[in-house]
């Protein structure tokens, strides 16, 4: 059952003993204080079960999930389960909060009747930060409308990721994060930022962003992988689920996937797999990839001594 004005925050905890204290005391300490705070402890090996229930004993918000490995997605899919509130929200367990970022995009949400509301984002190593803006200057703090939310996917990173924002519950509900992949993300921003109709991102970095030197993010050939994969179930499923009818979006989606295949091709040394799958995709890359990338295409397959006929 949805309580009114409560925020659900859905935390998937693996293998983040040294951060995860971090992160959870960011959001307890959070100006907005209405929240539902879900670990979901992801099978980890370390000690983070254990710092998960600690923290049910000392704040009656924080409830601890634990089940066997399934991945982020799988972590993320089983946090929505147990999420009663309004509002939607996800925290990598790597990362922290700004203690205002919650207040300041429920605000934003009722002020001005929005789906989503985005904060920039700060990126850090540990040793130095960087600010990640609207790449478009003019977008910020901006009322963004009907077909214009989703086209930023295709623009935005800050629309690309799902952690930088508040969502309202009929956005997230009903969408099912692709499991055991690198790249989740690529597939439930672009679901949700399909479905929703009003969208506001604030300049404002509220959002700290930990690059994890042992992140899963590095995952080589697999996540290039993963990533067409992820944008090819999009693209179907907007199709299917949402009844996406725009054939311009179809081939903006078609170009991306081309492009993200392109990278793929780059970076894998698997002969076969190469062969095989470049035979499969020789019309759609003729048909989506941009003509200097196609020729490219051409001289890497070349060199490694693919012929496609």
């Amino acid at each position: 059952m949805e309580e009114k004005g409560l925020l659900s925050v859905i935390v998937p905890v693996y293998k983040v003993e040294p951060y995860l204290r971090r992160c959870v005391d960011s959001i307890r300490n959070q100006t907005y204080k209405n929240l539902q705070i879900i670990l979901v402890d992801d099978g980890s090996p370390d000690g983070c079960g254990a710092i998960c229930d600690e923290y049910t004993k000392i704040d009656n918000r924080i409830i601890a999930v634990h089940q066997e490995n399934e991945g982020l997605s799988g972590a993320r899919n089983n946090g929505l389960l147990f999420a009663k509130g309004e509002y939607i929200a996800f925290v990598d367990s790597d990362d922290w909060l700004h203690p205002s970022m919650y207040e300041t995009l429920v605000r934003l949400i009722e002020a001005h009747q929005l789906d989503i509301a985005r904060c920039s984002v700060v990126s850090s190593d540990g040793q130095t930060e960087d600010s990640i803006l609207p790449r478009d200057k003019h977008t910020a703090n901006q009322l963004i409308t009907g077909v214009h939310v989703f086209e930023l996917y295709f623009t935005e990173f800050l629309c690309k990721v799902v952690w930088n924002a508040v969502y309202r519950r009929h956005i997230v509900m009903g969408i099912i994060s692709p499991e055991r992949c690198h790249s989740e993300d690529n597939y439930v921003s672009g679901r949700y930022l399909y479905r929703s109709k009003r969208m506001m991102i604030t300049d404002k970095c509220l959002y700290y962003y930990y690059k994890n030197p042992t992140s899963i993010a590095r995952g080589g050939y697999k996540r290039l992988l993963d990533i067409c994969i992820c944008t090819g179930k999009l693209r179907d499923d907007l199709i299917r689920e949402e009844h996406m009818t725009d054939t311009f979006y179809v081939d903006q989606l078609n170009k991306k996937l081309a492009r993200e295949f392109f990278h793929f091709v780059r970076s894998d040394n698997d002969r076969y797999r190469l062969r095989s799958m470049a035979h499969s995709q020789k019309k759609f890359i003729d048909q989506y990839l941009d003509f200097f990338r196609r020729i490219r295409f051409e001289y890497i397959l070349r060199k490694k001594k693919i012929q496609i006929i």
